[in-house]
């Protein structure tokens, strides 16, 4: 609640001129599988970046409901040579007690004609 009123306030990260949409042209993550449970976000950015310099952040993904990990998570890259090096160099490689499997990550969200594309196929 913000001080004195009945409003409640919601806090978010905030980017300078732009930045997250310059991020989104250029997505340099890649998808990262078959990760044990006690996988944090730190433990996988700290996997990556002992190796690769560019590493600029890693992500598990959990369920919402339970806040478990759902055993995958992805690790943004801010060179694409690295990120396509570690592709290849860290596939089968260990993060806690599992090796991971590696694949390139996926836009999360679709151009407006590829929304509409896809439901139009779904029925």
């Amino acid at each position: 609640m913000m001080p004195n009123t009945d409003q409640p306030f919601r806090l978010n990260w905030a980017s300078f001129a732009g930045e997250r949409r310059a991020d989104a042209g250029s997505d340099l993550s890649i998808f990262v599988g078959d990760l044990a449970a006690d996988v944090t976000d730190a433990m996988l950015q700290e996997t990556f970046a002992a190796k690769y310099a560019s590493v600029k952040g890693a992500k598990v993904v959990a369920d919402s409901n339970t806040g478990r990990s759902k055993g995958y998570g992805f690790v943004r890259f801010g060179d694409e040579n690295e990120r396509t090096r570690a592709m290849t160099e860290m596939n089968g490689a260990y993060c806690s007690s599992r090796p991971m499997r590696l694949g390139v990550a996926t836009p999360k969200k679709p151009s407006a004609y590829q929304q509409q594309y896809s439901s139009q196929g779904m029925k």
